[in-house]
């Protein structure tokens, strides 16, 4: 389970971005030898500075690589009420490359079966209705098992596409993905073939230019959990914990729906409410209490109502999906509007429930 914190931050004097750039990092603060490959002690390559400078991780840098984005050049977001839709959103393809599922950090070799792909293969095509990715295959393309997209600050796969068809245009291959729904945000997509490669492909979507029209007033406001990023040492890689003071680290605890209880106790209960096996929908109380003692079993009853009508209701996009009313794309979207407390990681399982259940 997530429980890590996230942050609107806007970037300043910073060589690959205007300022004003609006990101949603970690709300975490990390030296650069936490990223570096050090190992259990400081190695003699790995200057003292890397340890005891530290700032937030930004997972993309401009060409695809992470890197350590100094405090004094960021500015906390303070919250404002537009709902900006994600087609707005410019996608900025920062890096393409070609890899093995069995050694994804090892280089392609030249000969790598589905060939090296390269930024120039990748396009984004937009119009007022729909923004896709487009990738161009190196040859007669191999089978496509799925391609999935993977949120890089959040660690989760927040969209799947099974069996994708290739098409031939003016002689090339290509295959496109959906990202009209896609979020702002740090993203990976990988074009999975079955024969063991992939395609990774590393973008960011950004926020509208109208956001940075806040960005000259933002100093004047705090972060949205009222705390400054934390710095967490790691012991592996040579720290001694009791040198620092750890005592304000606390994570925000976030309700977005109208039972009053925290949406992570709402999506603990909803990972047992959809669970399968021995336990698929049998009341989950008895689960529920393990972690949250103080839950009564009435709550535990309307907790799992509220969770099978969640459930219920992308259940029945699934439906409307089959039925032509509105497209794959458009089935998160619309449960999340609906239901905002429910974890994506949760949503993207249904949908794939959902479209086989309306196919049945």
């Amino acid at each position: 389970m997530d429980t890590k914190t996230y942050q609107l931050f806007f970037v300043k004097d910073l060589a690959d971005f205007s300022d004003g750039t609006l990101f949603e990092l970690e709300n975490q603060l990390y030296s650069h030898a936490q990223i570096s490959k050090a190992s259990n002690e400081r190695m003699r390559d790995i200057a003292d500075w890397e340890y005891e400078t530290k700032g937030y991780l930004l997972p993309d840098r401009g060409d695809g690589v992470q890197a350590i984005l100094p405090e004094e050049k960021v500015i906390a977001c303070a919250p404002f009420s537009q709902n900006f839709s994600p087609l707005k959103g410019r996608i900025q393809v920062t890096k393409a490359t070609t890899k093995s599922v069995r050694f994804p950090d090892a280089p392609a070799p030249s000969n790598a079966p589905v060939g090296i792909v390269t930024r120039n293969q990748v396009s984004v095509f937009q119009n007022i209705h729909f923004q896709r990715l487009l990738i161009e295959l190196n040859s007669e393309p191999f089978e496509i098992e799925q391609i999935s997209v993977f949120h890089k600050v959040k660690g989760l796969e927040v969209e799947c596409y099974y069996a994708p068809n290739p098409k031939n245009e003016n002689g090339k291959w290509i295959i496109s993905c959906e990202f009209s729904h896609i979020m702002f945000g740090f993203y990976e997509v990988q074009v999975q073939f079955t024969n063991g490669w992939y395609y990774s492909i590393d973008l960011i979507k950004h926020y509208p230019e109208e956001v940075k029209e806040k960005y000259p007033f933002s100093d004047q406001f705090s972060a949205i959990s009222g705390q400054r990023a934390v710095f967490t040492p790691i012991p592996e890689i040579g720290f001694d914990l009791s040198k620092y003071d750890l005592s304000n680290h606390s994570n925000t605890v976030m309700s977005t729906n109208e039972l009053g209880f925290s949406d992570e106790l709402l999506n603990d209960a909803m990972e047992l409410s959809i669970e399968w096996g021995e336990n698929y929908r049998k009341p989950i109380y008895e689960r529920l209490r393990k972690k949250y003692p103080h839950i009564t079993a009435e709550q535990a009853e309307k907790i799992q109502r509220h969770c099978r009508e969640a459930e219920s209701y992308i259940y029945a996009m699934g439906e409307k999906e089959l039925n032509g009313d509105i497209t794959e794309a458009d089935i998160v979207p619309l449960a999340q509007r609906k239901y905002p407390w429910v974890n994506a990681r949760h949503w993207y399982r249904l949908k794939n429930i959902a479209m086989y259940y309306a196919r049945k």
